[in-house]
């Protein structure tokens, strides 16, 4: 720990920023994710209700992803624009409320609509927060605090899932189908931490009150140096666009989210498939074990990660393990397939915590938002493939089998997308100390 010049504790400084801004971030991503997930709970009342085959689910839930992959290089233009209060603002009040609406859904067509529109809604959100937090948090800082946000995926589930689960079972006093009583009280809370967002943030570090004049003075002097190498560096799009490295990235991505996809969307489904007799709340609670191995692999192996001060390997083999396990779970039956899912789930969490520590190896500061807004949007494109290919497959086989292996697969490829940036990192390194343009060499940490 430093102290700033005036004497305050720089780890003070960040210990503010994390109650006031990262766990307001965290709630946010906590309800985002929530809104856009527990369709899969309803789906066990709703696909009745509205007459959804498989095949119309999964091509709604996927509906979702063709708003929130088109929007996110604008909504990012739309945040810098109008700043961060008035932009948040904008987009969770929308989300709210469009995840409250799907309490009213009556056919399948307005299911359809309200998909697209929450999709639209949260596209921006995930790069938006974690371009907010690079204009507050020092890199030294900044992977814990992103690690910290991320949390809330695993923990939204973990909690959403019995939830969700206990609030379609109960009687409630509108004497709503449960899945409509579901949608309606997970969906308000959202609108009102939407209204909240204009007293909660700031736009810069300078307008913080709940800082003083040196801890805001520290920040902005931070992240200038920081910021300083980029007045010699020209971002060059095309250069970024041609990079090997970047679409590397995009394909592990890619996979990392096929396997988060599966789980998300089809999981309670997968369980009732294999235990019939279960009841929604008993489905809810056991589709909520494998996302707590995933936010134990999130905290494992980012911990051990930094410890070792290596990423690539951290990647790549959680992502391998959680292939190869994810391949096994249809072979046994019960409490073993739903162990080798737990495992396979503790692995694909490890892999996701660490993986955003790999763009900066190899993007300059001036490339580093619209680099990770591409991989960010290529990558959620498996929000679009993977719900319909279940879907499509299971209405023709009655089984999840041939796409968990087709899931496992692109998990292993992604694990062989990592070696090979490593490699080709450590390759160019040697050969050139580095390129100039639109990409940044590390080459320390290319030959970690």
């Amino acid at each position: 720990m430093n102290e700033t010049a005036a004497g305050v504790r720089d780890d003070q400084i960040i210990r503010k920023i994390r109650v006031r801004l990262v766990v307001p971030l965290l709630v946010l991503l906590f309800l985002s994710t929530i809104d856009r997930a527990n369709v899969s709970f309803a789906a066990l009342q709703m696909n009745e209700a509205l007459g959804l085959t498989p095949e119309t689910y999964g091509f709604g839930v996927s509906l979702f992803f063709v708003g929130y992959i088109l929007i996110q290089l604008p909504s990012l233009w739309l945040l810098q624009r109008i700043g961060m209060r008035r932009w948040l603002f904008t987009i969770s009040l929308v989300w709210g409320l469009a995840a409250t609406a799907m309490a009213f859904v009556h056919s399948k067509e307005m299911f359809y609509a309200l998909r697209v529109v929450l999709g639209i809604a949260e596209g921006g959100y995930a790069p938006g927060l974690m371009f907010y937090l690079a204009s507050w948090i020092p890199k030294r800082y900044r992977a814990g605090a992103i690690s910290n946000v991320m949390l809330a995926v695993p923990i939204s589930v973990v909690v959403g899932g019995p939830l969700s689960g206990w609030l379609m079972s109960i009687d409630n006093p509108l004497d709503m189908a449960g899945w409509r009583w579901m949608f309606l009280i997970e969906g308000m809370p959202t609108v009102v931490l939407g209204i909240a967002v204009l007293w909660l943030f700031t736009d810069r570090p300078r307008d913080a009150q709940w800082l003083t004049a040196d801890e805001r003075n520290w920040i902005e002097t931070e992240i200038s140096k920081e910021q300083m190498p980029q007045q010699q560096q020209h971002a060059c799009g095309w250069r970024l666009i041609g990079s090997g490295q970047l679409w590397a990235a995009t394909a592990c991505w890619f996979a990392l989210m096929a396997g988060a996809q599966g789980l998300l969307y089809w999981l309670p489904q997968a369980i009732r498939h294999l235990s019939s007799g279960s009841s929604d709340l008993e489905v809810g609670v056991l589709s909520a074990l494998p996302w707590v191995a995933i936010g134990a692999g999130m905290l494992v192996n980012a911990w051990h990660s930094d410890r070792k001060q290596e990423r690539y390997l951290h990647v790549a083999l959680a992502a391998l393990a959680s292939g190869v396990l994810l391949a096994l779970t249809p072979l046994p039956d019960g409490v073993a397939a739903l162990s080798l899912l737990i495992l396979a789930g503790f692995f694909l969490g490890g892999a996701q915590s660490t993986f955003w520590t790999i763009p900066p190896t190899f993007l300059n500061p001036m490339t580093l938002a619209a680099g990770m807004g591409i991989i960010n949007m290529c990558g959620n494109i498996a929000g679009l493939v993977v719900p319909v290919a279940v879907g499509w497959v299971r209405a023709r086989t009655g089984s999840f089998d041939l796409p968990v292996y087709a899931i496992a697969a692109v998990l292993v490829l992604g694990a062989c997308a990592v070696l090979l940036l490593r490699f080709r990192m450590a390759a160019r390194s040697e050969r050139s100390g580095g390129e100039r343009g639109g990409l940044t060499p590390d080459a320390e940490a290319a030959s970690r």
